[in-house]
Formats: C-alpha cells, structure tokens, sequence
C-alpha cells in the first residue's frame, strides 16, 4: 500500500484499516483512503469505510477475504497454474469425476467463474478445469469486471473522470488487444495446398475488422429501409433507458445520485433484456411483426440503454409503440421524468431523412468512431469508441443486433462461394444478391422480411470435421467422445454445398521478447 500513509490513521485503527483497503486496486485505495480521512470523527470514518466496502464486496464475484485486484497479468498465470493443478489433484484424489464435481464446482465458485451446466460431457467440462489457459481467460474476466465494479461504485466512471469505463478497464483493453494482434500476427494458418496466411491478415478480411463490421451493418440496415418504403412499412426509432436507480451519477455533474441503489451495469443490461422479453412475447401474442436493428450503448457513466430501429406494419404501429412504452414504465414509472426519458418514439418521416440516417451514428460510435466530429457528450469519438469497445468487452454485452430478417450467416457463406452449378434459376438469383451486396434482394427472395428461418430457402450447414488424409471425425481437445459440428457452408433443394474448402493448420512463431503463451 505504498500510496496510503496509514500514520494518518489512529494506531489502534491501522490494522482494521488496512484490511478492508488491501483487496483493492491501488487507484481506488487513494480514493476510499481520501473519502475516509475527510470524516470528522473517529467512529464516522470507521462507519463510512466499513459500510462503503461491504456494499462493493456484495457486488463483487469473489468473497472480500479470497479476493485480490492488485494481481497483475503474470500473477494471473502463475494463478491460473494453481487452480488448473488444483482441480486435477481432486481429481486424483476421488478418482471419479462425478464423486469430485461439487468439490470443483465449489472452487470454482470461489474464484467468481460460474460452472458449466450441461454444455459439455463430464469428462469433457472436467478437463476443461484441468487447463491452465481455460483459468486463465475466466480469471481475466472475472478481474475486470470485479475492478469495473469498484471503480464504477466510487463514481470514477463518468463524463468528468472517465466516461464510459475507467482508465483502469481501458488501459487493460488497449493491453489486451495489444497482444492479441501480437499473437495474431505471429500465428500462421497454412493449408493443404501449402498457402499461408497470418490470423492477422485472415481477420482483416472477415467482420472481425472495423471497417469491415461497420460496411456490413450499414447495408443491411439501408436494405431494410429500401426494402420498408416497397412494401409501405413505417420505420421509428425508439430509446429504452433504465430508470434512475440504475444510474450511478449525473450527466451534467457527474455528481452522485442519490437514487442509485447499487446497480452495475451489467444489472441495467438484465433489467432491459427482461423487459424486451416481456414485450417481444406481448407482441407475438398479437401477432405483430417487426424487423431492424438494436444497439446496446453506454450512457456516459457505464449504465447501458438500446437504441431500435424498427420498421413495421402501418396497421399495428401504434401497437407496437403503445406496448414498448407500457412495459418500459413499469418500474419506478411514477418517478420524475420517467415519462419523458425513460421511452422516446421518433416516428421517421422519409421525406424528411433516411432511417438508416437516425442510426448510423451510434453504428459509428460503437465501432471506431470515424465520420463523427464530436461523441454525445461533446468527447473525442475515436477515444470514445476505444472506451466503449472497453466497456462491452469488460461487461460482456452485445452491441449490435438484427432484429428479424434473414440469417446473417447463410448471407455470409454466400459471399464466400467462388462458383456455383446446378442449382436452381432462384437460388443462383439469392447468391447474386449476395455477392453484390443487396440485402433487399437477397431478402426478398430467400422468403421475405417476415419468413422463419425453416421457411427460408437457403440454411446454414452445420457438420463434423473430419481429418482428409485418415478420414477419422476429429474430437474436442478436452474429450475424444466430445465430436466436433462446424460451419461448413449452406444447404438448400437437398443439396449441400461446402463454402469452407480448406482445412488449417496452425503454427505458432518463435518470437524473441514475446511472451504469447495464453495469448489466444
């Protein structure tokens, strides 16, 4: 604690002092350590520091006492060692793995990681327990997110200190992505033909690169609205915003607010996927149908809230709207301002502006900020992306989504087909419209806006990876009863037809100074 003089405390208090600050980040040590010298009396700083620590260690994923924040990257590892040898000496120990689950599930448990449930086979989940770079990604998580938790708790994530994420949280991002682009670009992928490529130069031809991801969205969501106006649809843009015990301080101020109640972000995402639960499930009931897109952004002080772009049915417009708006107000509707913030409607006239207009600055902001002079707040907008880009990985939340239309993935392994025989005139017609980029087109005809993903002519094809040269059906590094299902291309009139021709293997360079272990 080299930052805390702790002769400024009463010698009787050190230790009781010390304890409760030690888990903690040094940067938030300083603050607490601040805010607790400022009260006047002895028993109201011991009050304020005992009572502000325990309602942070409630949110926390790991008990105060077992917790450690100050833990850097390569304690992450040694730690990730630990706990993979850990699980592998239970396992030992009872020598059936059945016997031994609990006691691994309860370590695991300890550490904030959530157990599988029945995604795996048991022996499979198990060794995945015995695997020090399975640790160390879940560990990694569950410490980011527990510092984002401290730190938004102190009010340090705003328009004043740090809008969006904390420094902290960016600077592990920046980290992160550091040394992955590292280990990307000293991984090789090389195929049967002998072609090579690094990971870096195959992401960067994908949806995994900005420019690429923002292209992507703005066409479909310009095809959508091409598509709306043909078929005499109305388009809105709608906001669903928390109400205010979700929010830690004020946008003006960035003072606290008092209604706060201790949410984190991540509460604020659940409160909204609740309520778009409820109404998803109204509107289908009524049989109302809609199409377009969400995106999840942070308000200035990490509190997510989505923005809609919804194109729907003239008839059952006000439906929708009148539904959106009543299950929004549920909660704390009565409070001041609900009325007027918690749900906005802009019904899109066409000759007025596009729709695609009213979204295409949160698509920019969320991915790298280019075409924007200014962020919402009057922020840089390529620094606010990179706090965003922080603040969505760090929370895990989804940023963008489409609502309705046809499958993203079938529309995706179309524009990877080099040739394409014996199929008929219509869905020669649907790769065409791939190809070229026409969402409309490709829509239209792969069943319409409204059709189910059965209804639609072309399907992903899913299936088991098998090596060429034995044949034999390859299986999960962790269990050889575990058989591998990848995408493999699409299938439609009966026919499959294969978009990923190759088989990779991966080679890892020897780089002097570099330490990519667990990089991946």
């Amino acid at each position: 604690m080299r930052t805390i003089d702790l002769s400024l405390v009463d010698s009787d208090d050190r230790i009781f002092v010390q304890s409760l600050l030690t888990p903690f980040p040094v940067e938030a040590q300083r603050i607490l350590f601040s805010e607790y010298l400022r009260h006047p009396s002895k028993f109201e700083r011991n009050t304020y520091l005992r009572q502000t620590t325990h309602s942070i260690a409630h949110k926390l994923s790991i008990p105060l006492k077992n917790i450690d924040l100050n833990i850097d990257e390569d304690g992450l590892r040694v730690k990730a060692k630990e706990m993979a040898s850990a699980v592998l000496s239970l396992r030992r120990f009872y020598l059936d793995d059945l016997e031994a689950k609990s006691g691994v599930h309860a370590l695991l448990l300890q550490q904030g990681i959530e157990p599988y449930s029945k995604e795996h086979s048991l022996e499979g989940e198990m060794s995945r327990y015995c695997d020090p770079k399975w640790w160390l990604r879940r560990l990694r998580k569950a410490l980011r997110r527990n510092i984002e938790t401290v730190l938004h708790h102190l009010n340090q994530v705003n328009k004043k200190r740090g809008i969006y994420a904390s420094d902290i949280t960016l600077r592990a991002r920046i980290q992160q992505k550091y040394a992955q682009k590292q280990y990307l670009e000293n991984t090789i992928a090389i195929n049967e033909l002998g072609q090579s490529f690094s990971l870096l130069e195959l992401s960067q031809k994908g949806v995994s690169d900005p420019t690429i991801r923002k292209g992507e969205l703005m066409l479909r969501a310009r095809g959508f609205e091409e598509l709306a106006q043909e078929m005499g649809h109305e388009a809105a843009f709608l906001t669903l915003t928390c109400p205010s015990k979700y929010h830690r301080s004020f946008a003006k101020s960035g003072h606290p607010n008092p209604k706060w109640d201790g949410a984190t972000p991540l509460d604020a995402q659940e409160y909204l996927n609740n309520i778009w639960q409820l109404i998803r499930a109204t509107l289908s009931r009524l049989g109302i149908r809609f199409y377009g897109f969400r995106v999840a952004e942070p308000q200035h002080d990490g509190t997510p809230h989505w923005h809609l772009l919804l194109f729907v049915e003239p008839a059952h417009y006000q439906v929708m709207v009148d539904t959106m708006r009543k299950y929004n107000l549920l909660e704390d509707g009565q409070e001041n301002g609900a009325l007027e913030h918690r749900f906005t409607e802009v019904k899109i006239d066409p000759s007025r502006g596009s729709a695609t207009g009213y979204i295409a600055k949160y698509i920019s902001k969320n991915i790298d900020g280019s075409d924007l002079d200014s962020g919402v707040y009057g922020e840089d907008p390529k620094d606010a992306a990179a706090r965003v880009d922080a603040w969505a990985a760090c929370w895990g939340i989804r940023q963008f989504q489409q609502l309705g239309g046809c499958s993203v993935t079938v529309w995706r392994e179309l524009r990877r087909l080099k040739e394409v025989q014996n199929l008929p005139k219509l869905a020669k017609d649907i790769i065409a419209a791939a190809d070229i980029g026409n969402w409309k087109d490709f829509t239209q005809m792969m069943g319409g806006v409204f059709s189910t993903r059965k209804e639609q002519v072309f399907k992903p094809l899913y299936a088991f990876s098998f090596d060429r040269d034995t044949g034999a059906i390859k299986t999960s590094l962790y269990c050889a009863r575990e058989l591998v299902r990848t995408l493999k291309g699409i299938t439609a009139y009966g026919q499959d037809i294969i978009s990923r021709v190759h088989q990779w293997c991966i080679d890892l360079v020897d780089v002097k100074g570099l330490n990519l272990e667990f990089c991946e």
